[in-house]
C-alpha cells in the first residue's frame, strides 16, 4: 500500500492487548495479559517502563489499562476477574512491581477461571469491560461464560450483556448514538443503539459478518474508530487489520502485518494519525515463531491517510474513589 509504513516499536510479549495513547505523556500504554504486566512506551525518547501487577485471589492476568481522570498516577486495570486501581508514576523505575491499591469489583463467581479481557471508556467516561471463559487454546474459550459490564462514575457496576464468549473490541460513533462491539466467537462486528445520557444499549444487530466477508480463518479482536467514523479491527489469526464502513457493512481496506496474531488497535501520536497494533505469540509453535519473529510485537502504522480522536479517561467521582483507596 503506497505510503504506508509499518514499524515494530516494542519488543515481543506473550499476549499484547489494550493499547491506549496517553497524549499527556506522549506514550503508548498496553498490557501483556499472560505475564501480568503493563507497558508504557515513550515514543519520543524510547524509554520503556514495565509495571508488574501482583496477582490477587481472582487471578494474575492484567487485561486492560485506562488512566483515571484527575490523578495522573492512577489507572484502572483488569486483574483476573477483578477491576482494580493501581498507582504508577512516570518517576517510578523502568521495572517496577505493585499490588493493587484497591479492588473495585470482582465478577463471575460462578466461573472462577474467567478473566477480564478488553475494556474502554464511553464518551461520558464510564468504563465498559467484558470477561471471557478459560482458553485451552488461543481463540478457543469455554463458550458463553462471560459478560459485558459498565462501571459508572459512582463506581457502581452494571451488567449489560450476558453469554459473551470472548469480550473484545469496543467503539462509539461520533454522534454518540451507536455502540460497536465484538464478541470474537460470533465472528461478527455488531452494533447497539446507545443512549449517552443513561449509558443504556438496545437493538443489537450485525455490522459485518466475517464469513460473508470472506474472512473464514480470521477472528475479530480489538477495534477502534477513526475521525471519519470507520472502524479498524485487528484480526487474530489473520495477520492483518481491516477498515470497515459500519454503515455499508463493507471492508474498505486491509493492512497486512508481520504478525499472525494481531490483537488490538488504537490511534495515537501527536495528531492521532498513527495506528498502533498489538499482537501475541502465546500458543504459537517454535516453527511459527521462527518464520515470523514479529509475533507478539507492537507496531506503529503511519501513512494511512486517516486519523483517530483522543480516547476517554475513566471519570470517577473522586471523593468515592479516594474513599476506596483509603481503606
Amino acid at each position: 500500500m503506497s505510503g504506508v509504513e509499518i514499524k515494530q516499536v516494542a519488543p515481543s510479549v506473550g499476549l499484547g492487548e489494550g493499547p491506549y495513547w496517553s497524549q499527556e505523556d506522549k506514550a503508548l500504554l498496553f498490557v501483556d495479559i499472560v505475564n501480568g504486566d503493563v507497558h508504557r512506551l515513550f515514543l519520543e525518547t524510547g524509554r520503556h517502563q514495565v509495571l508488574h501487577v501482583e496477582a490477587d485471589e481472582s487471578g494474575a492476568s492484567v487485561s486492560l489499562v485506562i488512566p483515571v481522570e484527575g490523578d495522573r498516577d492512577l489507572f484502572l486495570v483488569g486483574l483476573g476477574r477483578s477491576l482494580a486501581v493501581v498507582r504508577w508514576a512516570v518517576s517510578d523505575p523502568d521495572r517496577h512491581a505493585v499490588k493493587a491499591e484497591a479492588v473495585l469489583h470482582t465478577v463471575d463467581p460462578q466461573s472462577p477461571t474467567n478473566r477480564f479481557n478488553d475494556g474502554k471508556c464511553d464518551p461520558q467516561g464510564r468504563l465498559w469491560a467484558g470477561t471471557m471463559g478459560f482458553e485451552s487454546t488461543p481463540g478457543e474459550p469455554r463458550l458463553h461464560q462471560g459478560s459485558l459490564f459498565r462501571l459508572g462514575h459512582d463506581l457502581q457496576l452494571s451488567h449489560m450483556v450476558d453469554k459473551i464468549s470472548i469480550a473484545n473490541g469496543l467503539a462509539w460513533s461520533h454522534d454518540k448514538k451507536t455502540f460497536y462491539y465484538i464478541d470474537s466467537c460470533t465472528y461478527c462486528v455488531e452494533a447497539f443503539d446507545y443512549d449517552d445520557n443513561t449509558g443504556s444499549i438496545s437493538n443489537r444487530r450485525p455490522v459485518l459478518g466475517y464469513k460473508a466477508a470472506g474472512l473464514q480463518k480470521d477472528i475479530p479482536d480489538g477495534m477502534c474508530i477513526d475521525e471519519a467514523g470507520n472502524l479498524w479491527v485487528a484480526n487474530f489469526y489473520g495477520k492483518k487489520v481491516i477498515c470497515v464502513d459500519p454503515h455499508a457493512g463493507k471492508i474498505l481496506r486491509t493492512v497486512e502485518l508481520p504478525a499472525q496474531l494481531t490483537t488490538s488497535v488504537c490511534w495515537g501520536g501527536p495528531d492521532y494519525s498513527t495506528l498502533f497494533v498489538t499482537s501475541a505469540r502465546t500458543g504459537l509453535t517454535e516453527e511459527q515463531l521462527a518464520a515470523e519473529p514479529g509475533e507478539g510485537g507492537t507496531f506503529a502504522i503511519t501513512g494511512l491517510g486517516a486519523r483517530g480522536v483522543p480516547p476517554t479517561k475513566f471519570k470517577a467521582d473522586m471523593s468515592l474513589l479516594r474513599a476506596k483507596l483509603a481503606k
